[in-house]
């Protein structure tokens, strides 16, 4: 049931309301309308506030107090002129005002499972893909605002972040205009459904960037690795498709690891079988696509972890402590037992770690650093990355 009002309002002499655009006025607490250039605007005021049930889910869903439906599932139905809000696993919101349909609103989102197969070009996802559908055709009498949260680590001084939909009939992805910043998450209004992402956009070309280098098996020449102490595990890492260079041809063999940089290198050494977990971290949402299916595939395999807090950090440069209890789990090898090592700075080695240190030593997969010095708390760089991935490959296929 709702109460509703009729308001006129009329200009000063000679003053017209010409230009003015449907839905422009607003009325706190009702749902509102006008036509273009008309100042009659009719108020809508709901008599209640019940609880509603979500008819896609079951679920009995709130009004909050300034009567918006909210749903954290990603699934959400609204009666007609009745405003709301979907969110999906905290990456993508969707805020839908009263008026947007003229029937009643059923709104889905989902993730698509596998969006490589809609970037022939390979371009750099900064988000996953999204698929919006609703329950008809039309698009939205109203714009909705979308909102989706991105990985900010991927995006360069030289490139900009960018909302695009997929046009399934043109089978290109088309920018979405008018978007705006805040923190790691993209905002823009649309007025149609269909599959979402964010990509970086290089500023001079305007063209979205693309994944760096080639995965050619030959050999690949980089300008910054020639006289580096790894040179020869770069050059096979790079040949094996392990890891990859930059496209201003170097490798930056002493830039440290990021944890999801590292659980991609290790699947790629290992290739299992399989898509993986499914991602229940608490900062899901900032794992880049591009390693999205590395670390499913490596938490299903037990080899890597999240933090007490319920977070990855797939941002964290990866310190040579964790990288050692990887190694471990990845050859099967017991993460307990040791309660010393052999390293000098042995009481700086958390106790989680100090089985898995022993080990890496023992194997000859990971020494110590200058006087007998593991350095647990240092970050690993790509250089000793691939080193050990080389050596825990031998270790793993013999």
């Amino acid at each position: 049931m709702v109460y509703t009002a009729t308001i006129t309002i009329t200009p000063k002499p000679g003053y017209t309301l010409t230009g003015v655009p449907a839905y422009f006025f607003t009325v706190p607490g009702a749902s509102t309308t006008n036509t273009a250039n008309s100042g009659v605007v009719t108020a809508e005021f709901p008599a209640t506030a019940p609880d509603i049930t979500d008819t896609g889910t079951g679920n009995t869903v709130t009004p909050s107090t300034n009567n918006i439906i909210t749903s954290t599932n990603g699934k959400i139905t609204l009666p007609v002129n009745q405003a709301g809000e979907v969110s999906f696993e905290d990456g993508v919101k969707i805020s839908i005002p009263a008026g947007a349909a003229a029937k009643e609103l059923i709104v889905s989102i989902e993730k698509v499972l596998e969006p490589q197969k809609l970037f022939p070009n390979k371009e750099i996802l900064l988000s996953p893909v999204y698929e919006i559908t609703k329950n008809f055709a039309e698009d939205f009498s109203k714009p909705v605002t979308l909102k989706i949260a991105f990985d900010p680590a991927l995006v360069t001084s030289n490139q900009q972040v960018v909302i695009f939909y997929y046009d399934e009939v043109k089978k290109a992805w088309i920018e979405a205009a008018g978007s705006k910043i805040e923190g790691n998450h993209i905002i823009v209004e649309v007025n149609r459904v269909g599959k979402y992402t964010v990509l970086s956009v290089d500023k001079v070309t305007g063209l979205p960037v693309r994944t760096p280098v080639t995965e050619s098996p030959t050999e690949i020449t980089l300008r910054d690795v020639a006289g580096h102490w790894a040179a020869a595990s770069i050059q096979q890492a790079l040949s094996m498709g392990m890891v990859k260079g930059y496209l201003d041809g170097t490798f930056r063999p002493n830039h440290s690891v990021t944890r999801a940089e590292f659980a991609v290198m290790l699947m790629n050494v290992l290739k299992p079988q399989g898509a993986g977990a499914n991602l229940t971290f608490t900062d899901t949402a900032t794992i880049g696509a591009w390693a999205q299916s590395a670390i499913a595939q490596a938490v299903q395999a037990g080899i890597i972890t999240g933090y007490e807090d319920g977070g990855f950090r797939p941002n964290a440069e990866i310190t040579r402590a964790e990288m050692a209890v990887i190694l471990a789990k990845a050859l099967g090898v017991s993460t307990e037992g040791k309660t010393t090592s052999s390293f000098s700075d042995d009481k700086d080695i958390p106790a989680w770690a100090k089985s898995s240190v022993d080990f890496v030593k023992q194997a000859g997969i990971a020494q110590g650093k200058g006087e007998n010095a593991f350095a647990p708390q240092d970050s690993a760089t790509r250089a000793e990355a691939v080193t050990v991935l080389l050596k825990l490959l031998a270790q793993w296929s013999n």
